[in-house]
């Protein structure tokens, strides 16, 4: 595990097998991907998995088993969403923005679910490469990006956004 003073970097987060298996689901012929062109994250998939107290349709027991072993291992107390992004390859990079702007200190997990050359950028210049299972740990109200990758079809990222014990 790597730190700074804004970010905890954790190389093989979940066990090998639970990763597998959240991967293989979102992967899947099957998992449903929804095209946004939200401004500031052009050309990205996502699904929405948690918000709003609510689950996506997506949601079945393995991934809410595998998203369990995250919530966790972050120790978790509540969360306020998590968000599956795949960003096709040579996207443009998004924008600087924050997860959340609330009072109450929250944080955000980035896991990586595949390796590519694509990155996110902190404003504070700190840059965590996509390598598969490494998560990123840092509180939801500092500015960063998602920078695509160029040598693979999508860069896939686990959003959690989340209260800690």
């Amino acid at each position: 595990m790597m730190t700074s003073e804004n970010l905890k970097i954790i190389p093989n987060f979940l066990e090998f097998y639970t990763f597998n298996e959240l991967y293989n689901q979102f992967n899947s012929p099957n998992f449903p991907w929804f095209w946004t062109q939200s401004p500031g994250e052009q050309e990205q998939y996502v699904n929405l998995l948690y918000f709003d107290h609510q689950f996506s349709s997506a949601m079945n027991p393995t991934i809410n088993r595998c998203l369990m072993a995250a919530t966790n291992k972050l120790e978790v107390i509540a969360i306020l969403r998590v968000k599956l992004n795949a960003t096709c390859r040579n996207a443009p990079e998004q924008e600087w923005h924050t997860d959340w702007q609330i009072s109450t200190p929250s944080k955000t997990c980035v896991l990586y679910l595949n390796d590519n050359d694509g990155y996110t950028e902190f404003e504070t210049g700190e840059k965590v490469m996509s390598q598969t299972n490494t998560a990123v740990i840092f509180d939801t109200n500092l500015k960063h990006r998602g920078v695509p990758a160029t040598n693979v079809d999508r860069r896939m990222v686990l959003n959690i956004s989340y209260f800690e014990k």
